[in-house]
């Protein structure tokens, strides 16, 4: 019985990573998020918080060129433009929304640490 329980642990553990995206996506997607905050910020007049947040959504689609090229993308120009329209359409206008106000805030925190592991933000 012990060993039925390991077992669907492990299972259950591998069907949760298979569903993760890779890492190169996500900085991708936290480029888009970045970009759509820094555009929130110029529509709001507030210019030296669109310049830095401007500023970490360029570093943040270098990273994810960089790291697409280490998961064998040989063009990594054409990757990114196979995934960012899809992820701009998700992110678009949705800070305007409220409904969304938990996720976002949890996508928020989720880029601030990858970002700050990878070397990508301060």
């Amino acid at each position: 019985m012990a060993r039925l329980a390991i077992l669907l642990c492990l299972l259950a553990g591998m069907a949760q990573a298979q569903n993760r995206q890779p890492i190169s996506i996500s900085l991708l997607e936290c480029h888009v998020i970045y970009e759509e905050i820094g555009n929130l910020s110029a529509a709001r007049n507030r210019g030296t918080d669109r310049d830095l947040v401007q500023g970490a959504a360029r570093a943040f689609l270098e990273a994810a060129h960089v790291q697409a090229s280490d998961e064998g993308h040989t063009d990594t120009r054409a990757w990114a433009g196979e995934h960012y329209p899809g992820l701009h359409e998700k992110w678009d206008g949705r800070f305007s929304e409220l409904l969304t106000f938990a996720e976002n805030k949890d996508w928020i925190d989720y880029c601030k640490a990858l970002g700050r592991s990878r070397g990508v933000i301060e």
